[in-house]
């Protein structure tokens, strides 16, 4: 089972929240095994590293959709809660945005697709774009 918690929810908590559920119901013989749990993540919209990579897709031609949430999971909390900074999954390559044999950097693309040189470039911009949103 996988169990995707919004902000605000404790891992530890909502995990012990599901053991009572399952014993409550007579289901004590059904083991749980942890494999991973850490909290979610979140960046405003309005913060300078998403407006930074706004404004680079557009300068690429791309009109970028703004997710505020995913349906993957990482310990993106390690940035946002222990370090303080802003976090998105963003890319400049080419795919559809699940982890899968489509994810790929083309370097010479046929095709309206970027070049792996464009994308290093476009990584630039963005770094040059949030420097001067700070």
């Amino acid at each position: 089972m996988d169990s995707r918690l919004p902000v605000g929810i404790d891992p530890e908590e909502a995990l012990a929240k599901i053991r009572k559920h399952l014993d409550d119901e007579g289901f004590e013989d059904i083991e749980m095994r942890v494999l991973a749990a850490y909290p979610a993540s979140q960046t405003s919209v309005d913060s300078g590293l998403v407006q930074a990579a706004i404004g680079v897709y557009k300068k690429y031609g791309a009109n970028p959709t703004v997710n505020p949430r995913i349906a993957g999971s990482a310990p993106f909390y390690q940035f946002t809660e222990r370090l303080g900074l802003p976090m998105i999954p963003v890319g400049f390559g080419f795919g559809r945005g699940a982890h899968a044999p489509n994810e790929t950097y083309l370097i010479e693309p046929d095709g309206p697709v970027a070049s792996l040189a464009e994308i290093e470039k476009a990584y630039v911009d963005l770094l040059f774009a949030l420097a001067e949103s700070e």
